[in-house]
């Protein structure tokens, strides 16, 4: 071993400095403010996911992207509370309350979404490539006129009306009933059959991403709720955490009409009896000598009037 390595090995390891208060405070809201920041992302990511999603098909009824308007607005709110200093309570109950509302509609949003429509749909047809695709071509005249269709089904034949821009499924359609006990056999407005494969895959992306909403925002909801009580200026600016206690005689204010009750001693009824003591007869050295026992003036006034508070001067008569 050098002696270089034996020294590092026989020194001891100092030990890392306590953070204050204060920089335990400021590490709490950045990780916080990172939080939120999250959350607002995929907030924003499920509105933009939803809205394309609801858009790319007439048939589907598609929900996911309500809960991610109101998280989005709960988690603006919640930055706002984090960054400013003023009105930052009132600011992180807003975000609180709209979070807590954003929570419960991203779990209808998984019922509706996950449960209601995605295991309704029976892609095996799509994947089979059993479906059909109709359109009337790209006039507008008749894109809101249905067309007879005929559909081949497993047991029988029959016809159908459909849109233009629809893809059917003849597996799925119950031509006895007229479709009437499926209504997930045929997809308007799409551009293929291979869209409605893409859409199956978002509608779970969407549901998955309504799920981590759920379990973020209430993450964000508890940590925000944490932070609104703190109070920040409690801390003193150099770190240390504590604020010095004010004796209660200090924090006494002499007020010129307010009446002077006697102190913790009990000796006199005013804490500044100096002010209405005469000075002494003799010379300068007997009040020194006493200056404990002033003597008592007579007449003092009942209440310390603005002048008394000035340091007090010798009053005398010259001849």
């Amino acid at each position: 071993m050098t002696p270089g390595s034996t020294r590092e090995a026989t020194e001891p390891k100092k030990p890392k400095p306590t953070p204050s208060p204060a920089d335990l405070m400021r590490r709490r809201r950045r990780n916080s403010l990172w939080l939120v920041v999250g959350m607002l992302c995929l907030a924003l990511l499920t509105v933009a996911l939803g809205i394309y999603t609801a858009t790319r098909t007439e048939s589907l009824s598609v929900t996911g992207y309500t809960s991610g308007i109101i998280l989005a607005f709960g988690s603006f709110l919640g930055v706002l509370g984090l960054c400013l200093e003023e009105n930052r309570k009132q600011l992180l109950v807003a975000a609180i309350v709209f979070l807590s509302f954003g929570i419960v509609a991203s779990f209808f949003c998984v019922v509706v979404d996950g449960v209601f429509i995605l295991l309704s749909l029976d892609m095996r047809p799509l994947r089979a490539g059993r479906c059909q695709y109709y359109t009337s071509g790209n006039s507008y005249i008749y894109e809101n006129y249905y067309a007879s269709v005929p559909c081949q089904g497993l047991l029988e034949s029959c016809s159908m009306k459909v849109k233009s821009g629809t893809c059917y499924c003849c597996d799925l359609y119950d031509c006895a009933n007229g479709g009437y006990l499926n209504n997930h056999y045929e997809f308007v407005g799409v551009r293929s059959c291979q869209d409605v494969l893409s859409l199956y895959t978002l509608i779970w992306v969407l549901t998955l991403l309504n799920l981590a909403a759920f379990v973020l925002g209430i993450l964000t909801t508890a940590v925000l709720g944490s932070i609104k009580d703190m109070k920040t200026h409690a801390i003193s600016p150099d770190g240390s955490g504590q604020v010095p206690a004010l004796h209660p005689r200090d924090s006494t204010v002499l007020s010129p009409t307010a009446p002077l009750l006697p102190d913790g001693a009990g000796s006199s009824l005013y804490p500044n009896a100096s002010l209405y003591f005469a000075p002494a007869a003799g010379t300068e050295a007997s009040q020194s000598s006493l200056p404990d026992t002033p003597r008592l003036d007579p007449h003092p006034p009942p209440f310390a009037p603005f002048y008394n508070l000035l340091p007090y001067k010798a009053q005398g008569f010259s001849a």
